[in-house]
């Protein structure tokens, strides 16, 4: 080989990233599904296949579609007209969602939670992400979160009541709760996303309320139900978050939420929290048991009492265990020796020489 020979530190570094399954930064280009194989349905759980075959999932879509339009047009001409542009333009926003990103939070200093907050309330192309999520939800190449949850309530008797969606972003998933019965409100600190949820739901009919999380708090012991989707690992200030939601909640109320970490990357650098099994223990703490998870990734915490002794010694419980949790998460992530796997490190190795 020509040039300058591999250190041992960096040899070690990179047969280490090939031992370990990485954990995802950035996410990329969003996919086009006219452009894209169809969803490998043999490789959906229960929770999804169940979704997707669903009433609930009907709904969804029609949540997504205006009047007779399929989902991508109807999308697309919301984009367009809402932003003053061309389809074109919304389009490739869309596609291009995560580039766009990146370039607005580093416009600025994001370094404190006022630098973050400032992210939040200038963002635009969160509007086309996830516009563009809620397509491939229905095209089947994404996990169809509002379907599954509404199931999941039907299941255990909390199918009506006040439900607050927080971190609601264009507020697709309130208009399908709402759909269902549910007395709906969004909340989010992002003023942009606010915006234009609040201009869907008037186009779609939806009759919705709204909390502006910049200068208005949660009402006390307000919610049957709290979805938090993709939310939790955005916030600057979890303890205090889930305190928050705790008190917002009736006694035994559910909150929705999931922990969509990533490594550290700019493509990913308004993921505020990265470790999942650290954040469950301590929403867990601020008084919630979780009782399932959906389709692998969204837990269903009930609320209880967190200052029972019984809470206690779970809260202890939990933080012993979390060690262990810890290497056992770790360990699924090692692509553990195969013979196979063997010869292609010392391949990679000697190709370092």
């Amino acid at each position: 080989m020509n040039g300058v020979r591999e250190s041992p530190q960096g040899i070690l570094d990179k047969l280490a990233h090939f031992l370990v399954v990485q954990k995802q930064g950035g996410q990329g280009e969003h996919i086009d599904p006219e452009l894209h194989s169809p969803p490998d349905m043999s490789a959906w759980g229960e929770d999804q296949r169940s979704a997707w075959f669903s009433d609930e999932m009907k709904v969804l879509r029609d949540c997504v579609c205006f009047g007779a339009k399929g989902p991508r047009q109807s999308i697309l001409e919301e984009l367009a007209e809402f932003h003053r542009e061309s389809i074109e333009d919304a389009y490739r926003k869309c596609i291009e969602w995560e580039k766009l990103s990146i370039a607005e939070w580093n416009a600025a200093d994001r370094s404190t939670p006022q630098g973050v907050t400032d992210f939040y309330n200038t963002t635009t192309s969160w509007r086309y992400d996830l516009a563009w999520y809620a397509y491939l939800q229905v095209t089947g190449h994404s996990f169809p979160q509002a379907p599954a949850v509404v199931r999941f309530l039907r299941e255990n008797g909390a199918a009506s009541g006040e439900l607050l969606d927080f971190g609601s972003g264009i507020g697709l998933n309130a208009q399908v709760f709402d759909r269902f019965g549910f007395k709906v409100t969004i909340a989010d600190i992002s003023r942009p996303l606010l915006a234009y949820a609040i201009w869907r739901h008037a186009r779609h009919g939806a009759d919705i309320k709204v909390i502006d999380l910049n200068d208005e708090p949660l009402p006390a012991t307000a919610f049957d139900v709290i979805t938090a989707f993709d939310t939790l690992t955005h916030v600057t200030d979890f303890d205090a978050t889930s305190e928050r939601l705790h008190a917002a909640l009736k006694p035994d109320g559910w909150l929705i939420a999931n922990f969509d970490t990533r490594a550290p990357d700019d493509a990913s650098a308004w993921h505020i929290q990265d470790n999942e099994l650290d954040l469950d223990r301590r929403l867990k703490r601020a008084g919630f048991a979780k009782q399932r998870v959906i389709g692998g990734f969204l837990g269903c915490y009930q609320s209880i009492d967190p200052s029972t002794a019984v809470h206690g010694l779970r809260t202890l419980r939990d933080r012993v265990t979390l060690p262990l949790e810890q290497a056992a998460s770790f360990s699924r992530r090692v692509r553990w020796p195969t013979p196979r796997r063997v010869v292609n490190a010392l391949r990679r190795v000697s190709a370092l020489h």
